[in-house]
């Protein structure tokens, strides 16, 4: 004999599965229309620097095409933890966002004790923005014209030392792989920024910098800093009159900055797919390129596979680097 339900069981049961499928399809339907309220794009750092520059001109350009809000939010700290910590821990919806320097993924883990937040596992990659090289700079009273006669005048000092101004961890990490490739010593010397390093370097304080081309190319044009070398396997189309480190007599040298849009742990894939189609776009365009070329980079791209492996393959590499150089993590 069939069973039936009771008239008024039916029409509840009836009630309970529109209900349910109801609440189901309010996230999709979210996906969907996203993003239908102001998206927040935190950088870890304050005003006025590469990654800030470039976080404003994504924001400006999704907001053309999304016809919504997208507003650069400056947690300065740590170099950059605070930022990213802030982000590692938000809402996993869309609506935080953030651009990060390749040394807040991958350096941080290495030189911080107690980071509370793993890049690795806290964040999903959203797209790789660009990448540029840092500049070998030096006085341009120092005696020498390229990186190799940089080298011989440290073997001719005394000690073999060279004093280098440090403007960050991840720049003092390049240094070393620089200063390990070439067997010359450098003496770390730490300043506040890239600023108070060119300050140094203009007094003749210190005799070389590894500096992002932001904060020194204006001296160089000016005549008052020498660029020698690029720290990328590649000359960079932004700056296509330096040489390499490769091409200045260390083979196989390249080790370039980079920054990246990420998204909280867990974010859906759909709000993901839709960023991700749209940085794709703003990285093609002609005046994205020219402005990202006048700040010494070159756009990158959307593969977020690429970029998951890239942090965790950079992670390692500071990782042995920092221990060769006895630099302990604090």
């Amino acid at each position: 004999m069939a069973f039936t339900l009771p008239r008024f069981t039916r029409r509840a049961a009836c009630g309970l599965l529109a209900a349910a499928f109801a609440t189901a399809s309010i996230p999709a339907f979210a996906q969907a229309t996203y993003p239908d309220k102001p998206v927040k794009i935190v950088v870890g750092f304050a005003p006025g620097g590469t990654n800030d520059i470039l976080a404003r001109l994504l924001a400006a350009k999704l907001q053309d095409r999304f016809k919504q809000g997208f507003v650069v939010e400056n947690k300065p700290g740590a170099n950059s933890a605070v930022g990213n910590d802030f982000v590692a821990k938000a809402a996993p919806d869309g609506y935080t966002l953030l651009v990060s320097s390749s040394g807040g993924l991958t350096v941080n883990p290495v030189l911080m004790k107690n980071l509370s937040h793993d890049p690795t596992k806290d964040f999903e990659p959203i797209a790789l923005l660009g990448s540029f090289p840092l500049i070998v700079t030096v006085p341009a009273s120092l005696p020498v014209n390229n990186l190799r006669e940089l080298f011989d005048y440290a073997k001719r000092q005394k000690g073999g030392v060279l004093d280098h101004g440090v403007a960050t961890s991840s720049f003092q990490l390049v240094a070393e792989t620089l200063s390990s490739a070439a067997n010359v010593k450098m003496n770390h010397v730490n300043y506040r920024g890239s600023g108070p390093v060119v300050t140094a370097l203009l007094a003749g304080e210190i005799q070389v910098g590894v500096l992002d081309s932001a904060a020194v190319m204006a001296q160089v044009k000016a005549g008052k800093l020498k660029a020698l070398a690029v720290t990328t396997g590649k000359r960079s189309a932004a700056l296509p009159e330096l040489p390499t480190i490769a091409e200045s007599g260390l083979a196989g040298y390249d080790v370039p900055i980079w920054t990246a849009l990420m998204a909280p742990k867990g974010t859906p894939e759909p709000v993901l797919a839709r960023l991700r189609t749209a940085v794709r776009e703003v990285l093609a365009e002609k005046d994205t390129v020219d402005r990202m070329h006048a700040l010494g980079m070159d756009p990158g791209n959307v593969d977020a596979p690429a970029l998951s492996r890239r942090i965790a393959a950079d992670i390692q590499r500071w990782g042995e680097v920092a221990k060769a150089a006895n630099i302990k993590a604090e």
